[in-house]
C-alpha cells in the first residue's frame, strides 16, 4: 500500500506529514525569533526523540520530576514542525525546549548563528529503518507495507515519510560520519564505495 501523495507534503525536498504540519509556519520557518537559551532536540524520526524528550523534561521541570504537574510530553517539549497542540511558540517563557525532526538546512537561521542549544539524537541507521518498518506498519495513514526490502529501498533513496536518513545532516556531517564509518568497517573482508573508488 503506497498513499504517500495523499498523507505527505513535501516542502523544499522534505516530506512532512500534511494533516498535523501548517504550510504557512514552513513557509516563514527561516524566520522563526531563536533565543539564546532554547533547546532543541533534533533527531531523525525513530532515533530516540521521546526518550530524549523525557530526560529532558526531567531535568528542565521539577513538577514532572516530584509528579507535582501532569503535563504531556507534547506541552513540556512540543514538536517544532508539528504545533498539534496550537501552542503560542513566541509567548513561552524561556528557556524554550522544543523537539524536532527537521534537517540542517530546513532548521530556522537564528538557530545557526545564535547560541541556543542542539542535542542532536544519532541512532544506527538499521536500527533506525527496523523501527521505523515496524512503526509504519502500526500507522495506518502510513506507507504500511509487509515487504521489508520495498521499505528499505524507499527509506534509503528518499522517498519515504520523511526522506533519507543521510541527508539529514550535513555535508560536512556526513563526511564526518564516512570517516568513522571506514575507520570502523576498515577490517571487514567487504568492499565499500571508497575501497572501489581506490582500484
Amino acid at each position: 500500500m503506497d498513499n504517500k501523495d495523499t498523507y505527505l507534503l513535501n516542502f523544499k525536498g522534505y516530506n512532512f506529514e500534511s494533516s498535523f504540519v501548517d504550510a504557512d509556519f514552513l513557509e516563514n520557518l527561516d524566520d522563526f525569533e531563536i533565543r539564546d537559551d532554547d533547546v532543541f532536540i533534533i533527531t531523525f524520526p525513530k532515533s530516540g526523540t521521546i526518550w530524549t524528550q523525557q530526560i529532558l523534561s526531567l531535568i528542565y521541570f521539577e513538577g514532572h520530576r516530584n509528579r507535582t504537574e501532569d503535563l504531556s510530553t507534547l506541552d513540556r517539549i512540543p514538536f517544532f514542525e508539528y504545533n498539534i497542540r496550537k501552542t503560542d511558540f513566541l509567548n513561552r517563557p524561556s528557556p524554550r525546549l522544543f523537539c524536532s525532526h527537521l534537517p540542517y538546512y530546513l532548521v530556522p537561521k537564528g538557530l545557526k548563528s545564535k547560541k541556543a542549544k542542539i542535542i542532536y539524537v544519532y541512532r544506527n541507521p538499521k536500527d533506525v529503518m527496523t523501527s521505523y518498518f515496524h512503526f509504519s506498519n502500526l500507522v495506518v495513514r502510513f506507507e504500511a507495507g509487509n515487504d521489508m526490502e520495498h521499505f528499505m529501498k524507499r527509506f534509503l533513496d528518499g522517498n519515504g515519510t520523511v526522506g533519507d536518513w543521510k541527508h539529514h545532516l550535513t555535508v560536512e556531517q556526513n563526511e564526518r560520519f564516512d570517516k568513522i564509518f571506514q575507520r570502523n568497517m576498515k577490517d571487514l573482508p567487504l568492499k565499500f564505495i571508497w575501497d572501489l573508488n581506490e582500484e
